[in-house]
């Protein structure tokens, strides 16, 4: 059952960060801001991470490594979402089926841990690349950013 929770909880942050705020066009003809894939290299993404890197005070070569590894996630973390799209189509084949298909339930199962798995080693990779890019007093405020949250400690809009 426990796997079961953590599964939906990993969806669901999954497509949540996918999703980002697809509906916030703000009247700019929807440039697809967010982190919606390679959106996030603009719009609200890019503003989030340029306002993070001034933040840390990082070096043009730190910079560039950083965004290559958020880059490299997001993408990761589209894909994973397109994988997950049949997801439903899946499920409701075996539910109007006869009986009850388990082979094809778990089949389902094991496509979401094999993405779930792809985007947790990216996810590793790129914390590592961002790891050892920043010196100790950027990895600290870092460090303390992710604890308190995006508005907490003088991060965020209102800093």
């Amino acid at each position: 059952f426990g796997f079961l929770v953590g599964t939906a909880c990993l969806l669901g942050l999954t497509a949540t960060i996918a999703r980002g705020h697809r509906y916030h066009h703000c009247g700019h003809g929807g440039y697809g801001g967010g982190f919606r894939g390679r959106g996030f290299r603009r719009g609200r993404g890019r503003f989030i991470l340029n306002h993070l890197m001034d933040r840390l005070d990082t070096t043009p070569g730190q910079e560039k490594v950083i965004r290559e590894a958020v880059d490299t996630l997001m993408d990761e973390i589209y894909d994973a979402r397109r994988d997950f799209r049949g997801t439903r189509r899946d499920i409701a084949e075996v539910i109007r089926a006869q009986s009850l298909d388990r082979g094809a339930v778990e089949a389902v199962f094991e496509r979401h841990d094999q993405t779930i798995d792809h985007v947790r080693q990216s996810a590793l990779d790129a914390f590592a690349r961002i790891h050892d890019t920043l010196d100790e007093r950027q990895r600290r405020i870092l460090a303390d950013i992710i604890e308190t949250g995006p508005f907490g400690r003088g991060f965020g809009p209102f800093h």
